[in-house]
């Protein structure tokens, strides 16, 4: 990601683990889920769920003289925090901390060894961050940055419910990038 990143294939990118996500949900229910769980398929998802998270902490943790990559960073580790119970104290009384006590390879340890649904929780933050605040996927361009947000936008629309109306989205990418485009 960190590399000239082509908007289609991270649009790609993020329905297919949107997607994931919702079906994860809708699995879970199954009397088979503890075989899914199990599947290639599954965990080569899981992983690249990983993969995209590292790779957006590697693009926070790139810049340290960026002040909006270490707000970024601040607001993702103290999410992270929260979501571990990293600190096990209810206090904020590390908050002043959080990026001393989580360093980049203890961060990179607890996104490697969290629970899946901790991982969906980073990612929505992730896609949060990047749908209301300044782009760090596309610092420098503007347009790019306009398009993810619309794209972040109608992805988080109340007509997305499951799995299907992601394929909907996914169907229509090319004319939603050609239209905003414009």
């Amino acid at each position: 990601m960190a590399k000239e990143i082509n908007i289609r294939e991270l649009f790609f990118d993020i329905l297919d683990l949107v997607k994931f996500e919702l079906k994860f949900y809708k699995d879970k229910e199954s009397p088979m889920f503890e075989r899914i769980v199990k599947t290639r398929v599954f965990q080569t998802k899981v992983q690249r769920l990983k993969d995209f998270i590292m790779n957006y902490f590697e693009i926070l943790y790139k810049d340290e003289d960026s002040p909006i990559n270490q707000a970024a960073l601040q607001t993702q580790l103290e999410n992270i925090a929260r979501l571990t119970n990293y600190y096990n104290d209810l206090s904020n009384f590390y908050k002043d901390h959080t990026k001393d006590l989580i360093t980049k390879d203890k961060l990179l340890n607890l996104i490697d060894y969290s629970h899946i649904e901790i991982l969906f929780l980073i990612f929505s933050n992730i896609l949060d961050w990047e749908h209301y605040r300044s782009s760090l996927l596309f610092p420098t361009d503007k347009a790019k940055e306009k398009i993810l947000k619309e794209f972040l936008n109608k992805l988080a629309s109340i007509d997305i419910k499951d799995a299907d109306d992601i394929i909907d989205l996914e169907q229509s990418i090319d004319i939603f990038i050609e239209s905003v485009e414009v």
